[in-house]
């Protein structure tokens, strides 16, 4: 009799049996990716995914991901990383979570509006009313025109008053009277010699020129002098004369009338007056 010890013992093949694949297909990347030696986080870096993401596909736990669309596009580049078939896992996400095409109806009365039952009954009376505001507030238009048009027609003349300037009225000048008063100017205030001074006084029965200077060297005088005129210059004695035809001039020196004929040549006289 044979007696089987653990160590010699074999397992028949019936009795091994082969691990069963999960049902669900993030189960089956984690396994893959685990298989490959990769981590969580290798595979967010070159997915571009988030960790939380891509443990999320792992747990099958769709709701926290974007949608079915989003979760097939996941498991496919999930898949493609790994370098196994896409399809078998797309499968088993359709078994999992089906995708349920929602039909729309299409709307009916897509040209016509369907009036409520309130508009119904009030569109009649907000349509007259509308109509009455109208034709009120053109007949106030057209009565507002017809009293300006009336009233314009009825005072042209006060208009063309109002342009019209009236001419100024022209000066009456009695016949008998008298003529204003003419006022003669004041005559100009004779200059007074100071203390020391005398004074000249020169009259022209024509054009002549004078030039007078005192004892400072001064000049009191200067200038040509029309006929008719009358100068005066005022200074301190001794004065020095220079008189243009001097046959034109008369000097009077103090109250004393002074001779120019013994101081002319050529008709020009030069003399000095103590």
């Amino acid at each position: 009799m044979t007696v089987q010890t653990p160590e010699n013992a074999v397992e028949s093949p019936a009795e091994v049996s082969a691990e069963p694949l999960p049902a669900l297909p993030g189960a089956t990347l984690r396994r893959l990716r685990e298989a490959g030696g990769m981590t969580v986080g290798e595979v967010a870096q070159a997915l571009k995914f988030g960790v939380r993401q891509i443990e999320s596909l792992e747990r099958d736990d769709y709701q926290t991901l974007q949608g079915t669309t989003f979760v097939r596009g996941f498991i496919r580049a999930y898949a493609r990383l790994l370098k196994t078939p896409a399809e078998p896992l797309l499968a088993l996400l359709d078994q999992t979570v089906p995708v349920r095409t929602t039909e729309i109806a299409e709307p009916t009365n897509m040209g016509e509006a369907t009036p409520s039952p309130f508009l119904e009954r009030h569109q009649r009376p907000v349509v007259g009313v509308l109509f009455l505001l109208v034709v009120a507030a053109i007949g106030a238009y057209l009565w507002t025109r017809e009293e300006g048009e009336t009233a314009e027609a009825s005072h042209p003349a006060t208009e063309a008053a109002a342009v019209e300037v009236a001419p100024a009225p022209l000066p009456v000048v009695a016949p008998n009277a008298e003529p204003a008063a003419v006022v003669a100017p004041a005559p100009a205030p004779v200059p007074v010699p100071g203390p020391g001074e005398k004074q000249i006084v020169l009259e022209f029965s024509a054009l002549s020129w004078v030039e007078i200077k005192d004892a400072g060297q001064r000049v009191v005088l200067t200038g040509e002098f029309p006929e008719g005129s009358r100068q005066v210059a005022i200074g301190r004695p001794p004065f020095q004369l220079w008189i243009g035809k001097a046959s034109a001039v008369r000097v009077t020196y103090g109250e004393q009338r002074v001779d120019l004929q013994p101081y002319a040549r050529d008709e020009v006289a030069r003399l000095t007056l103590d």
